[in-house]
């Protein structure tokens, strides 16, 4: 009798043991998707962007997504909103929203008007100067966000911000100094060997990938 119900006693334990694991599961699933919401306005549903300004960030790797709202929230990389946005936010939940995101798939909901003689200039410029980081035509966002097939307003923002050093390479502590130093070559070999018509050719190019 008495072993019996030790026996009871240990199974309710383990029983009780692993309804407490899943809801503590379901608890943090459903914590990071509330925290999301917040992300979904400008950034659309599962971090899918339809508007000009926000990129697309379902689907980036969950570090470097990681690293990006810190800089935001420590005020290391310029926003027009993103900082106060971050600023709410610890360490922890930010890791929340990283993971959320990462585990969706990158999407791609606006058909974009290219030149087709400014894409393939752009081709010739992303395998000069591009590849080595940004690789499968911009597809690759293991290292790096997605620049392929996000939107050409918001790429043409960041790469206004990059080469006028309102976004300053040497502030990303996510980078090696030798990751630092060959980025900044390449955005000057980019300004003054192809100018303002390269710089809307890398636009076009990665705003023609699907």
């Amino acid at each position: 009798m008495k072993h019996g119900v030790k026996m009871g006693v240990a199974m309710t334990i383990l029983m009780t043991g692993v309804a407490f694991s899943a809801t503590t599961a379901s608890a943090g699933e459903l914590s990071a998707a509330m925290l999301s919401n917040t992300c979904d306005g400008c950034h659309g549903p599962d971090g899918t962007s339809a508007g000009p300004a926000a990129p697309t960030i379902g689907g980036t790797n969950k570090e470097y997504m990681l690293e990006t709202m810190i800089a935001f929230r420590d005020g290391l990389r310029p926003s027009t909103i993103m900082q106060r946005i971050a600023k709410g936010y610890s360490d922890e939940e930010l890791e929340l929203i990283a993971g959320h995101f990462a585990a969706k798939p990158f999407g791609r909901t606006a058909e974009q008007e290219t030149d087709p003689a400014l894409v393939a200039k752009g081709k010739e410029i992303y395998d000069n100067l591009c590849e080595d980081c940004h690789e499968d035509d911009g597809r690759a966002a293991e290292d790096y966000a997605a620049l392929a097939g996000q939107m050409m307003p918001y790429l043409g923002y960041e790469m206004a911000d990059l080469i006028s050093g309102t976004r300053d390479i040497d502030k990303n502590e996510a980078l090696s100094s030798k990751e630092r130093r060959k980025k900044k070559r390449n955005l000057e070999e980019l300004v003054t060997t192809y100018g303002d018509e390269g710089i809307q050719a890398i636009i076009h190019f990665f705003g023609s990938q699907k």
